[in-house]
């Protein structure tokens, strides 16, 4: 009699890949459309970076957008006309109650911004 190991058949363990049949080739192929998916991500990422911030000036002149990105100080744009008005600052809500201090707030999401104004005293 023989040895019992000697016996059985020779399994080699390939775990998860043992029903997988994949050619060279095909793996190749498969590696490189998930490399250049994973560039255009990464561009995507790149180009659409920051956060919009927007600004209503509640029926003053128009001002330009921005991006900016995560914890950075909002350029401050040049502050808007509205015939009648003085305008009184940049504020977080459209009640005017949450004034925006573009010297010390700092960018944490994409929002509006909305002018404040007083009237003129004339």
């Amino acid at each position: 009699m023989g040895n019992p190991e000697e016996e059985k058949p020779q399994r080699q363990l390939r775990g998860l890949y043992e029903r997988v049949n994949i050619s060279v080739g095909t793996l190749n192929i498969v590696i490189i459309v998930l490399a250049i998916v994973l560039v255009g991500c990464m561009a995507y990422g790149i180009a659409h970076r920051g956060y919009q911030i927007t600004f209503d000036t509640l029926g003053g002149t128009a001002v330009e957008s921005q991006k900016q990105m995560y914890g950075e100080l909002l350029l401050e744009p040049e502050a808007p006309e509205r015939e009648g008005y003085v305008f009184d600052g940049w504020y977080r809500d459209a009640a005017l109650t949450l004034p925006w201090n573009p010297r010390e707030d700092v960018i944490t999401e994409a929002m509006t911004l909305y002018a404040g104004w007083k009237e003129k005293q004339e």
